[in-house]
């Protein structure tokens, strides 16, 4: 019978997290429950092939790809266009690397259907929350989250400039004579939705405007917020959302409430996902490296697997505003 991490974890009368701490020489493990797992390794004869001490030399490894359970249904159904453009990334740089992996919702921690026996993972989601960071770290396993970053935690991340990519599209058309410029923004706890919303600001106040900002939260009619913005405000010029998905609906629900696009308001958006480029009219948006955050983020574990450049970095990738049609400068 092949014994496993959690063999030495019951022998010991430790935690399996625990007992990967220990294997890979991590110091939050006190010298006496160090020993004693030791000592279970030792009497089971376990031989840890994905902890070993040798894991740089491995040619393979076992990869978890965690995410929230909303993103992995976007995922396998190919819905969550964003989302599914960053897994593409990570599935080419694990194919050329020859790593295994697999993808699991966060409600699947309960269950520890394996996941800890994983050698490391890629969290990937906006909806990462400090409470799973928590979680990965008592695992004792190297980790990258990508698209979210919090303060306080000193983890690897890969993200995308929203600030720098949602200031540098309202910027460019307050350059161009508007002023009504109305923002959407999602109020779920997302790095990039808050930086993208922060941009937005710092464009506004810098022409001595004051931003009109509108929360949204997931499971809201987004279309009685769209009729709020328009009985709040003497025709607004231009609409900016928080991500493409939702810019699109903003676009329809304009048409329904008898509005042009763009003749009597634009409509911005943020990603470039594929739909962004047929809608109609076509959305001007931002594009965010999609794949490039996947793979960067699969090359950041894997070098980590291989003990290299073990401080914690992060990595934000600069945005491109693309103009379409969706809205019109002067």
């Amino acid at each position: 019978m092949k014994i496993r991490t959690k063999d030495v974890a019951r022998i010991a009368n430790v935690s399996t997290a625990t007992v990967s701490r220990v294997i890979n020489g991590s110091p939050n493990v006190s010298e006496k429950t160090r020993q004693r797992v030791l000592m279970a390794i030792e009497s089971l004869n376990y031989k840890p092939d994905i902890f070993a001490k040798n894991l740089a030399k491995k040619r393979f490894y076992e990869i978890g790809i965690g995410c929230p359970d909303e993103v992995f249904r976007g995922i396998e159904s190919s819905e969550y266009q964003f989302y599914v453009k960053v897994f593409e990334g990570i599935q080419d740089y694990f194919s050329r690397k020859k790593c295994n992996y697999s993808i699991f919702p966060f409600s699947m921690l309960n269950e520890r259907d394996g996941v800890e026996e994983k050698d490391g993972f890629l969290l990937v989601g906006g909806g990462i929350s400090e409470g799973i960071i928590k979680k990965f770290q008592d695992i004792g396993k190297p980790f990258v989250l990508v698209d979210q970053f919090i303060s306080g935690y000193d983890v690897d991340c890969v993200i995308s400039n929203g600030f720098d990519g949602e200031y540098k599209l309202i910027k460019r058309f307050l350059k161009t004579g508007y002023r009504k410029i109305i923002y959407i923004h999602n109020v779920a706890k997302h790095f990039s939705y808050e930086q993208r919303m922060i941009g937005y600001r710092r464009a506004m106040r810098e022409k001595s405007l004051e931003p009109v900002i509108y929360d949204f939260a997931e499971g809201q009619d987004l279309k009685l917020i769209l009729k709020r913005i328009l009985d709040d405000n003497k025709e607004p010029e231009l609409i900016a959302v928080f991500e493409d998905r939702y810019a699109i609906d903003v676009i329809e629900y304009l048409k329904e409430l008898g509005k042009k696009v763009p003749e009597e308001i634009g409509v911005l958006g943020f990603d470039n996902i594929i739909s962004s480029a047929s809608c109609q009219p076509p959305l001007t948006t931002v594009h965010v490296p999609k794949e490039e955050m996947g793979s960067l983020a699969a090359k950041r574990l894997f070098d980590l697997l291989n003990k290299e450049d073990i401080s914690p970095v992060q990595i934000s990738l600069f945005t491109k505003v693309l103009m379409r049609k969706s809205a019109k400068l002067r």
